[in-house]
């Protein structure tokens, strides 16, 4: 192996390491947007409460995560056709990419928004 290779293998895997923490992020923002939503769930006093408790957290975390995945995977795309290009020496990368995946996740949850309340599609 030659240094050439190692370095980009270097850089390959610290650019998985980068794509995987703001997929998690996405993920989390996905589920946060879905918590705020649906509010804090039922207090479980008998067990049918209990049970629409885990219905609940099921809908939390299974429509949160296909919401922040479809934010993860259109971020992925915006970031590598986008801000690697036209930003790649720019001290406020972090910033630009932050501000960035909050707006995908606004528009994200506006057409969720739109779709389930107003056309009722969903």
């Amino acid at each position: 192996m030659n240094k050439e290779t190692t370095m980009s293998r270097k850089k390959w895997a610290k650019t998985i390491w980068e794509y995987a923490l703001w997929t998690m992020a996405a993920l989390l923002l996905g589920i946060g947007y879905m918590y705020a939503v649906l509010g804090p769930p039922p207090e479980p006093t008998n067990t049918w409460n209990f049970f629409l408790g885990k219905i609940y957290l099921f809908g939390l975390v299974r429509i949160g995560l296909i919401i922040g995945g479809i934010v993860a995977i259109l971020f992925i795309i915006f970031d590598v056709f986008l801000i690697n290009r036209k930003w790649a020496l720019s001290k406020n990368k972090l910033g630009i990419r932050i501000i960035a995946l909050l707006v995908i996740l606004i528009l994200v949850t506006t057409l969720h928004y739109l779709l389930e309340k107003t056309i009722n599609l969903i």
